[in-house]
């Protein structure tokens, strides 16, 4: 809206007035020239006050306008219209109308630059000869009077006046990034799914991949465990791999970049996640390719998904400054109550007479122990749990002009994990360098350092970590022994958890550079070539130390590792691109030479018997040992061809195909082919659908397309010699691995077929279905043992992955001081093993099954039948084992009057049956609330902590829950009784461990207030908010262990769903703060 000072409509002739602009969309720079010249700077929400014609006007210190006096009549007109929402952004006004008075003969030249939205600009007489330039790509034509010019976010266009009063008509559109390049999503024609940098700010994320979780149909992000740090799962369409990795490939602004744990020394099952190296708000975007289409152009490496990073880049707009800052705690959302120290004591009495008789004293039995009438009661989770800070720290300038562009971005973040002793520290920098060195020449770089430094504790699986023994050590042990030293039972080797928290020591050191530089020359309009050249290098650096008084140290009088590992990963991409368009025909083409190669050392040394527990370091130690060194490289030359064909807009078609060569694969079979094809039909754009008004989209896509995998090992084809076959003090070699020239890929083949549907501009709707099968899996086949080799790696085997993905994007109320946006979706999912080898079963983790026909990660197991009340009930079940009343009695599933191994059976998988999210957000004047549900249903838990704190038949700390045991006075329990040394196998795998682990968890819930512009102009900068941020809130489950979110086998696919000890998710709440400059 524009008016005077005095609320009257400007006068067009004249010369002089104020004019009081608002609700303007991102107006910066105006500047009218004697020569008659417009130049306008769309960049960001603003608000504009106060501007003078003939006057030079700032706000918050940026110009805004530059107006000669007796430049037409009219000058510069801005207009109010229509709210828009795109990308998460909510546009205040959609309307800009700039051209000069009518009979004036002036040459004005508009420039846009968008980098949120930017409304309409509307023709109002004859016609306009358009320059655009859309990520790389110019196209000139003439517009007609009322015509319409397509911009892409980030994209800019060269308007040239004609001698009358015109405009351009500019719709903003979504530009989703795809490999090797950019496509506006109207016209994609495979499966893409993408989080915006707006959807995640605020959050506290610690790495990119959490921003994915719920975000993306077909995308199932687990976070294995609640360690900062730790390694984050996720599976793009199911998990399509037995052995190999499962986990997608990561570009970083077009550079495939190293992943997983480069960690050598271990604390039970949870990994070290390199990708938490990167800072997730230097994020612009987020980028999943599933379909084969998307996917095939990365050949042997895109089989699981690729998930392309683009981070922060500078714009052409005047030096902007920004401060992002949150602080808060966090906590366990749930704890697991303990018996009391007398409960333990009493159902330790009673275990052992109904083992051995007699209701006699633990002591008689063991001697003299702490488990004798102890007025001891110790809370081992009170103890070791608390209420730990995060906080995260960014400051970063983004600016630019025409010629050259530039991001630079530092940060902090520093987060203490709800377990005594963990934590996780990161230091990033970054700087992004754009410049158009000439008309056709232009470079870009990226520099990106970051050093994390992370405090480790034991974890799960193992009876020495922080967590683990606090479940397992008995509430009648007490936290300290009079003279101050750590309490311990003498009877059990379980570790104190205190001690585990804070005597041990695990320091992992991490340093990591990451460099790329991208030249690129137009030879002609149509045709250039680009560039890119990538370095990633990873430092990693770890130190363990058990002192002596520590259980695992006390043998060996102290106990040092330390553990060394370096990788450098270098990239070569060279992209020659060619875009045309001819009348109704739209041409895009690529060819693409690509090499990577990356290159691994590592050191280990182990030292024991050190002189006291202050000097960690291995010198110290008198007895050095288990020193190993070791190298390996691997390296991968691509080419890759891809057309995509338009026809009036509405007829798409897109071809793709790779050759892969790979150092790790057979020599017969190096070298792959990786073909895609995809097509789309805009049925909406058709003559017939016009008088659908309620119809704004609807397009019809599919896809086909074969792409690899070769996550085996570097060697996994070469017959290997090793060393450390060794007599006395003479060194040797021995032969410790069958070759096979013929290993070869795991090929993925994926059918995909979708579509989409817009109603009314306010509702678009999305359904996939998809149909993945890998075969030739990399794999181990069994050889007889006088071959001298168990096993040789082989391509052996097949998995279907099936499933069905639905989103909804709904616009529900759209007004200038109130907007409420909705995003659901929802994954419906299927995995089933085709063919093992030699389609024999076979068992992993605790309880997990592989077995043809069912799906990966299946747990297998006995069925509870109730409880044995009497001796006649044992007698008539003819129960092998030495049963007695208050036992369990097992299902005889082939009724052959025995239980043995016959009568096990699938019990369920830890696969979810469908996952999605609900989001909703409401802007309200200055106001913003986001509130998302993460939701998983259908799959199974397995767990295993209830098998010793429910097993009742140890010297093991016991849960509550055992408080409802089978006695003979209380017989209605599913609970069987307690007794020592479980005689009659109580324990056994069976689906009384066996949970369902359906959540629906408030993930995120965001609530902000931004600061009214002119009171931020006042305060001397440009934008000012406060928020509060909620992470894992609330959530609704009926798993009983500490959190549904886990996987104790982190990125395993063959035992997902497992839960023993591991550390649990955190409840969070931030305040934080965003400041523009």
């Amino acid at each position: 809206m524009i008016s005077s000072s005095d609320n009257s409509v400007i006068d067009e002739t004249s010369s002089s007035a104020n004019w009081l602009i608002s609700s303007v969309v991102g107006l910066s720079g105006i500047t009218v020239s004697s020569s008659g010249t417009v130049v306008i700077g769309v960049s960001v929400l603003s608000g504009i006050s106060g501007i003078v014609v003939g006057a030079d006007v700032t706000v918050g210190g940026a110009l805004v306008l530059d107006v000669v006096k007796g430049v037409g009549k009219k000058g510069l007109k801005v207009v109010e219209g229509a709210r828009e929402v795109c990308g998460g952004s909510t546009i205040v006004t959609d309307g800009l109308v700039v051209g000069v008075v009518e009979g004036a003969t002036v040459s004005a030249t508009v420039v846009l630059v968008i980098s949120v939205v930017v409304g309409e600009f509307v023709v109002v007489e004859t016609s306009v000869v358009v320059v655009a330039s859309v990520v790389g790509t110019s196209v000139t034509g003439t517009v007609v009077v009322g015509a319409v010019v397509v911009l892409v976010v980030g994209g800019s266009v060269d308007v040239v006046f004609s001698d009358h009063v015109v405009g351009v008509s500019v719709v903003v559109e979504e530009v989703v990034v795809v490999g090797y390049g950019t496509q506006k999503k109207k016209d994609i024609t495979g499966s893409v799914g993408t989080v915006n940098a707006s959807q995640i700010k605020n959050l506290s994320l610690t790495s990119p991949e959490q921003a994915l979780q719920g975000r993306v149909a077909g995308v199932n992000v687990t976070s294995s465990s609640g360690t900062p740090g730790g390694a984050i799962n996720i599976n793009v369409r199911g998990v399509g791999t037995i052995n190999g990795s499962a986990q997608p490939l990561y570009v970083v602004d077009g550079i495939p970049i190293a992943t997983g744990s480069f960690s050598q020394i271990g604390v039970g099952n949870q990994t070290l996640n390199s990708l938490a190296d990167i800072n997730p708000n230097d994020i612009e975007s987020l980028d999943v390719l599933k379909d084969a289409s998307a996917t095939a152009i990365y050949g042997s490496r895109g089989a699981n998904g690729v998930v392309l990073i683009t981070t922060k880049r500078g714009k052409n707009q005047k030096t902007r400054f920004s401060y992002n800052g949150y602080y808060g705690t966090q906590e366990a959302w749930k704890k697991i109550t303990p018996l009391t120290g007398s409960e333990f004591q009493t159902l330790l009495q009673e275990s052992l007479a109904n083992r051995y008789g007699g209701n006699l004293e633990p002591s008689a039995y063991f001697g003299a122990t702490i488990h004798d009438n102890s007025t001891v009661n110790t809370n081992w989770q009170d103890l070791i749990f608390r209420t730990a800070p995060i906080q995260s720290h960014d400051i970063s300038a983004q600016g630019g002009n025409d010629k050259t562009k530039f991001y630079v971005g530092g940060s902090y973040f520093d987060q203490d994990g709800t377990i005594l002793g963990s934590k996780f520290q990161r230091y990033n920098f970054r700087i992004n360098v754009d410049n158009q060195v000439s008309e056709k020449f232009k470079i870009s770089t990226g520099l990106t350092g970051s050093n994390t430094i992370q405090n480790r504790i034991q974890n799960d699986n193992n009876i020495y970590g922080v967590l683990s023994t606090a479940v397992l050590l008995a509430s009648d042990v007490p936290a300290y022994n009079a003279d101050g030293t750590y309490g311990k039972d003498p009877l059990s080797s379980v570790e104190s958890p205190l001690l585990a928290a804070i005597e041990n020591y695990n320091k992992v050191n991490n340093s990591r550079v990451n460099a790329n530089l991208g030249a690129e020359y137009q030879f002609i309009p149509q045709l250039s070539l680009k560039v890119n050249l990538g370095a990633d290098y990873v430092a990693l650096n770890e130190a363990r130390f058990y002192p002596s008084i520590s259980n695992a140290g006390a043998g060996v009088k102290g106990q040092a590792t330390e553990a060394y590992n370096k990788s450098m990963n270098l990239v070569n991409e060279n992209i020659l691109s060619y875009k045309q368009s001819f009348g109704d025909h739209d041409l895009n083409a690529i060819a693409v030479a690509s090499y990577q190669t990356q290159k691994f050392e590592s050191l280990y040394a182990l030292a024991e018997n050190f002189p006291g527990n202050s000097i960690k370091r291995l010198s110290a130690g008198s007895v050095k040992k288990d020193a190993s060194s070791s190298g390996s490289a691997f390296g991968i030359i691509g080419y890759v061809g891809r057309v995509n064909y338009g026809y009036k807009g509405k007829y798409l078609l897109s071809g793709s195909v790779r050759r892969d060569g790979t150092s790790n694969l057979g020599a017969e079979k190096r070298w792959g082919t990786f073909p895609a094809v995809s097509a789309a039909w805009r049925f909406s754009d058709e003559g017939f659908m016009r008088n659908l008004k309620f119809l704004n989209n609807g397009k019809i896509r599919g896809s086909h397309g074969v792409s690899g995998s070769n996550s085996g090992s570097n060697f996994g084809s070469l017959p290997l010699i090793s060393p450390g076959a060794n007599y006395l003090t003479s060194a040797g070699l021995a032969p410790s691995q069958l070759g096979n020239p013929s290993l070869g890929w795991e090929t993925s083949t994926q059918t995909d077929i979708a579509l989409e549907l817009g109603f009314w501009n306010r509702i678009t709707l999305t359904t996939e279905v998809y149909n993945r099968k890998t075969d030739n899996l990399l794999t181990s086949r069994g050889l007889v043992g006088n071959s001298g080799f168990t096993s040789v790696s082989d391509n052996v085997g097949g998995i279907t992955n099936k499933g069905i993905e639905i989103s909804l994007e709904t616009r529900n109320f759209v007004k200038p001081n109130f907007s409420w946006t909705t995003n659901f979706n929802i994954t419906f999912q299927t995995n089933n093993v085709d063919t093992i080898f030699g389609g024999n079963p076979f068992g992993s983790g605790f309880a997990s099954w592989i077995q043809q026909g069912q799906s990966l990660s299946s747990f297998r197991g006995y069925r509870v039948d109730g409880i044995f009340q009497n001796a006649s009930e044992i007698v008539a079940a003819r129960d092998g084992t030495a049963a007695r009343a208050g036992d369990i009695r097992w299902k005889d599933l082939n009724n052959d009057g025995k239980i043995n191994s016959d009568d096990q059976e699938i019990l369920g998988n830890a696969l979810p049956k469908f996952f999605g999210s609900l989001t909703n957000n409401f802007n309200y004047k200055n106001f913003e609330l986001t509130v998302f549900f993460q939701f998983v249903g259908g799959n199974k838990i397995y767990n295993n902590n209830r098998a010793f704190a429910e097993g009742m038949n140890s010297l093991f700390g016991q849960y509550a829950t055992t408080l409802n045991r089978w006695t003979p006075t209380n017989p209605s329990t599913t609970m069987p009784r307690a007794v020592y040394g479980d005689p009659a196998n109580n324990r056994r795998t069976s689906d009384r461990w066996l949970e369902d682990g359906s959540f629906t968890r408030l993930k995120n819930l965001v609530f902000a207030y931004n600061l009214d512009s002119k009171l931020a102009s006042k305060m001397k900068v440009s934008s000012l908010k406060v928020y509060v941020q909620a992470q894992n809130l609330i959530t609704w489950t009926n798993y009983s262990g500490f959190d549904p979110e886990v996987s104790t086998f982190t990125t395993t696919n063959t035992a997902q769903g497992t839960d023993f000890l591991t550390f649990p998710q955190a409840k969070t709440i931030t305040f934080g703060l965003n400041v523009g400059f």
